[in-house]
């Protein structure tokens, strides 16, 4: 078929006008050193690429355990066994699985598009955690926005941290609760009534395991009292999920289980999706209720296979391997740049103005270190930074060589 050429139609007087509106609002922007662009990244290799054609090593992935960019082995990706002819989780064997995964769900898992590899996918996931059930969603973006809404009621009570990620944020918005804000890792306080009956509503804490721009969080002894004195905790593990307990994430460590666990596969398992963990019946609910899940086509079933590949290395010895690998790691930087040890493999460099962030980022590119900016609305205002973060892949020589960089630059405040 020949070229077709065709003309556009003039833009309308309304587009004319929200045009000038953004051009305006980008003008803004640059002058508060707030504009944002995608790094135009060629020829990936795990932590070694190109950006904008000039070679670097990334210290800024989410790729923590550096299963990100690689192949699965021959025996795990095909044969007769196929993507998950093992439980993800170490259980029974999954010789249904098949091993030629379809690419597409074809529609909603409520209309007809709940297929095997979905189903042994969820359930390899909560023997993994530890709990009855699990729900595989999109991505960790749409659980935190469609599964609260259809949790809390009217004469709820959200608790949420005020630094929580922007999809817990919209996610509180959409829903019927009470909206409190509490400061950064403070346990929320209330008061637990004597006779049940006298209970309005429930008290949730909303709140990240591992927070991913400053790299701490809520301590376990918070967490845990806070599910003992009745009140319910939904828990986002994107950032630790893969890290601690044997992969299994910080909730791993606490006495009581999280009433919700949210568990991103974006980061250290390498992947996209995420899962929404829990009770049988919570599980049970958002199935039928959440918007993201009843109005959304399934994930690709071929997704699921290699999710169910990334579950079994993370939780096996190979994933044990690399967390000793990371912390090595993460215990080189640190004592290199001279701070305090930490237990996380995300290390942020304060710096405050905007200008100064992007003017660091830029020299760091030069030498050839990609870590972006990071600057507001993302953190707070008089807070931008450089947010570094390790990966097991680091080799010993890129840690020393981009420490000297750092601090040559004077991107490390004493």
């Amino acid at each position: 078929m020949g070229s077709v050429t065709r003309r556009l139609p003039t833009p309308a007087p309304g587009e004319r006008r929200l045009l000038e509106r953004l051009a305006a609002a980008e003008a803004r922007e640059r002058s508060d050193g707030l504009t944002r662009r995608t790094p135009i990244v060629e020829a990936r290799t795990g932590l070694r690429y190109r950006v904008d054609g000039r070679p670097v090593v990334s210290f800024c992935s989410n790729d923590y355990l550096g299963f990100a960019d690689e192949t699965a082995p021959e025996s795990e990706a095909g044969g007769e066994s196929g993507a998950g002819g093992e439980s993800g989780a170490g259980g029974e064997s999954g010789a249904g699985r098949s091993s030629h995964a379809a690419s597409g769900s074809a529609a909603s898992r409520l209309v007809c598009g709940d297929l095997p590899e979905h189903r042994e996918l969820e359930a390899d996931f909560a023997a993994f955690v530890g709990c009855d059930d699990a729900v595989l969603l999109p991505s960790g973006f749409q659980a935190n926005v469609g599964v609260p809404s259809c949790l809390l009621q009217a004469g709820d009570i959200a608790h949420s941290d005020e630094l929580n990620h922007a999809s817990i944020i919209d996610g509180l918005r959409l829903s019927a609760a009470t909206r409190r804000i509490v400061p950064h890792l403070q346990r929320p306080h209330f008061q637990r009534p004597e006779q049940p009956a006298q209970q309005p509503g429930l008290h949730w804490w909303f709140v990240e395991s591992l927070f991913s721009m400053d790299g701490d969080g809520p301590s376990a002894a918070d967490l845990d009292t806070h599910l003992a004195a009745g009140g319910c905790l939904y828990l986002d593990e994107a950032h630790a999920l893969g890290l601690f307990a044997g992969g299994r994430g910080r909730a791993a460590g606490l006495r009581h289980a999280p009433t919700v666990l949210v568990a991103p596969l974006g980061k250290a398992l390498g992947c996209a999706g995420a899962f929404v963990a829990g009770s049988a019946g919570l599980c049970r609910w958002i199935r039928g209720h959440a918007r993201g899940f009843v109005f959304s086509t399934g994930v690709s079933p071929a997704l699921a296979a290699r999710v169910a590949i990334a579950l079994k290395r993370v939780a096996g010895p190979e994933g044990e391997q690399r967390r000793v690998q990371l912390w090595r790691n993460v215990a080189r930087l640190r004592e290199l740049l001279a701070l305090a040890p930490a237990r996380s493999p995300i290390v942020p460099l304060i710096v405050g103005d905007n200008a100064r962030a992007l003017s660091l980022s830029a020299a760091l590119l030069e030498r050839g270190w990609h870590v972006q900016a990071i600057r507001p609305p993302t953190v707070a205002p008089g807070r931008a930074r450089l947010r570094v973060t390790v990966s097991a892949d680091h080799r010993g020589e890129d840690i020393e060589a981009f420490a000297a960089d750092l601090l040559a630059l004077g991107a490390v405040r004493p």
